[in-house]
């Protein structure tokens, strides 16, 4: 495997991430948009990405994390397992300026 490449802990989760998020915006794009926060612009330029770009994108950034965790970690974590999904909901920040115009889900129409 003269071939390979190391990766470190932070490249392997952007790694790991950026191929789920792509496999969800293919499956579902505005799904992804909603679960992950998306832009209408970011879905698109993460679904058409090749696997070399990302492979080249995770390398240089090094050890730049491309996603920070929640803001309520913690707490989640010492949260009664019953607890978490409510809490995470209830506590998720909303975002200060919508980065895109809220999408009809009945018919994918902008509003």
């Amino acid at each position: 495997m003269a071939n390979s490449i190391a990766l470190s802990d932070v490249q392997l989760l952007n790694l790991s991430f950026l191929m789920a998020l792509q496999a969800s915006i293919r499956q579902d794009p505005i799904a992804a948009c909603y679960k992950y926060r998306l832009s209408a612009d970011q879905a698109p330029k993460v679904a058409d990405l090749p696997p070399e770009k990302i492979q080249t994108l995770v390398a240089n950034l090094g050890q730049e994390c491309l996603f920070i965790p929640r803001h309520d970690l913690l707490q989640l974590l010492e949260a009664p397992p019953g607890l978490v999904g409510p809490l995470s909901t209830v506590r998720m920040p909303p975002l200060a300026s919508p980065p895109f115009a809220p999408v009809d889900r009945r018919n994918g129409n902008r509003s």
